[in-house]
Order: C-alpha cells, then structure tokens, then sequence
C-alpha cells in the first residue's frame, strides 16, 4: 500500500470510529455543560449571600467533580482513539 491509502484507510476507520461514539460524546458533553452552568450559579450565590452553607458546598464540588470526570472520559476516548489509529498505520506501513 502506499502511504496515500494508508492514511485514507486510518481517517475511514477513525471517521467510524467517532460516529460509533456520537451519542456517548453528547451525553458527556451535555453533562459537562449542566455542570458548568451549576457552578456557576453556585459561583453567583456564594458571592451573593457571602455564606456558603452546606447545600451550596455540595453544588460547587458536586459539579466541579462532575466535569472532570466528564472531561477525563472524553479525552481517555480520544486517547484510545488516536492510539487505535497510530497502531493501524505503524501496521499497514510495516
């Protein structure tokens, strides 16, 4: 195979990759974005009532933990992704 193929044949298989995945990439990205707007309500209510009470407490981590593990799944996906890709082409090219 040439190298014109090679990397026809890894975008292909990382184009069906991605769309094997859209729905799960959504959820996280929704996820994310629920999150943030949580924090910064929270953000707002902190600096408003300069108390921060358990309730609030709970939101701020609650919220912040949620986006990073949302965050770190997304981008563990996209590792594995690149990685499937690098050891297709390391293959095809041997």
């Amino acid at each position: 195979m040439d190298q014109k193929e090679v990397l026809s044949a890894a975008l292909d298989a990382l184009d069906r990759l991605l769309k094997m995945f859209t729905i799960e990439r959504y959820v996280y990205l929704g996820l994310t974005s629920v999150s943030f707007i949580i924090l910064l309500y929270t953000g707002y209510l902190l600096l408003s009532s300069k108390a921060a009470d358990e309730e609030l407490l709970i939101a701020v981590f609650g919220s912040s933990g949620l986006i990073a593990a949302s965050s770190a799944r997304i981008s563990w996906f996209f590792n594995r992704s690149f990685s499937l890709i690098e050891g297709l082409i390391k293959r095809l090219t041997e």
